[in-house]
């Protein structure tokens, strides 16, 4: 098939889940034959065509790199009926809202194309992350961000999202909890919905001996590590993890190994400080796939206390994959990869309760067994039903659906 994927953002404009999982869908695509075709926003470097591993993605010159923009919904659907009229497509496909210059002028419809949409997220998720993380009758400047977020994410709904997502054909649900939210939130109906799990690689990442990097990162045989791995902003939570560190060592050797990178890395180095840890955490910065695949196997326990309400974070996935226990906050879409019910592959506590965070924490670090076990567990769900392979298995059915 011949596929046009419109997508804001990829992994050449900046690190991030929405960009690597658009990349990984794509190239697996192309494994299969498929002629899979990107259009995106400009970058910064002013290149404006890339072929990786088969996926041809073409960049927008005089587009805000990573953002939506009038410009981009004009330039978007002007590349469109270029390629088109070279080469037709058989589909479109929208990561978020990629695709609506194409939707606002009618072109999918005047060409007799299938729109299928894929959410990260919805504007509920958004605004519940806002709260948790702005909203405080004592923080002014946080009630001011969240009336900001409130007020773009009512004009982005009433006056663009809305419209495409309910016009799609079909709309991917990416976890169990986007089936209900499409539903609510966008008027969407059953028919218009499939569900495809992302995925992750689980060759790359999979149970290995990272011995080395402990030694390098100076962690005896007897200490614990724990691993959070996030970008730094506010409301991935990673402060929760150092908030509780302190208790954590009442009880046994431990450190705290924090990967990625942020415009909020200064203050948790200055809480670190702050509550005497910063000799126990590692700031160790972005890594690659691959080391971040390392560090998942070096690590003794991860933890994703996150406050952001979205899809399932990638990285608790990757770290299931990896045979390690997890700890995550029982918020979006996170249930979807943790069984809530028995919590036998991954633990679930309440957003931010650091109380709870603490208390697993020292439950699993203290149990060898529970943890082996945990591990094995999630290694066994996401290689049969979030690898790359059934992601894109899945995605080509829809397609194949489509087609028909």
């Amino acid at each position: 098939m011949n596929i046009c994927m419109f997508s804001r953002i990829m992994p050449q404009h900046a690190v991030g889940g929405m960009q690597d999982h658009v990349l990984t869908l794509c190239r697996g695509l192309a494994q299969k034959n498929h002629r899979v075709v990107v259009i995106t926003s400009g970058r910064a470097d002013g290149a404006e065509i890339e072929n990786a591993d088969g996926v041809e993605i073409y960049f927008l010159r005089g587009t805000k790199p990573g953002r939506y923009s009038p410009q981009f919904a004009a330039r978007s659907a002007e590349k469109f009926l270029e390629l088109h009229a070279a080469q037709p497509f058989d589909l479109l496909h929208s990561q978020s809202i990629g695709a609506y210059g194409i939707y606002a002028r009618g072109l999918h419809r005047q060409k007799n194309l299938p729109l299928v949409t894929s959410l990260h997220g919805t504007h509920f998720d958004v605004l519940t992350t806002s709260w948790h993380t702005d909203f405080a009758l004592t923080n002014p400047r946080g009630m001011i961000r969240f009336g900001a977020v409130l007020a773009q994410m009512t004009f982005n709904y009433a006056t663009r999202d809305a419209w495409v997502i309910r016009g799609s054909d079909i709309l991917i649900a990416t976890s169990d909890a986007d089936v209900w939210k499409y539903k609510k939130y966008y008027g969407a109906r059953t028919v218009q919905i499939r569900k495809v799990y992302n995925g992750i690689d689980a060759d790359l990442f999979a149970p290995r001996d990272a011995r080395d990097l402990r030694a390098q990162l100076n962690i005896a045989p007897d200490e614990k590590m724990i691993l959070a791995l996030a970008r730094l902003q506010k409301d991935k939570g990673v402060q929760n993890a150092i908030e509780v560190l302190a208790r954590v060592r009442a009880q046994f050797p431990a450190r705290l190994v924090i990967v990625g990178d942020g415009d909020y890395r200064a203050a948790l180095e200055r809480l670190a400080r702050a509550r005497g840890v910063a000799a126990f955490t590692h700031f160790a910065g972005a890594q690659t796939l691959v080391e971040c695949a390392r560090y998942f196997n070096a690590c003794d326990l991860f933890v994703d206390p996150t406050l952001r309400t979205d899809g399932y974070d990638l990285t608790i996935a990757e770290a299931m994959a990896c045979a390690k226990p997890v700890i995550v906050s029982d918020v979006g879409a996170n249930s979807t990869l943790i069984d809530a019910a028995t919590q036998c592959d991954g633990i679930l506590i309440p957003r931010g309760d650091n109380d709870a965070l603490a208390r697993e924490i020292i439950r699993v670090l203290r149990d060898p067994e529970l943890a082996r076990a945990m591990g094995e567990l999630g290694r066994a769900k996401i290689a049969a039903h979030f690898s790359i392979g059934a992601m894109v298995d899945g995605m080509e059915q829809v397609y194949f659906e489509l087609a028909r």
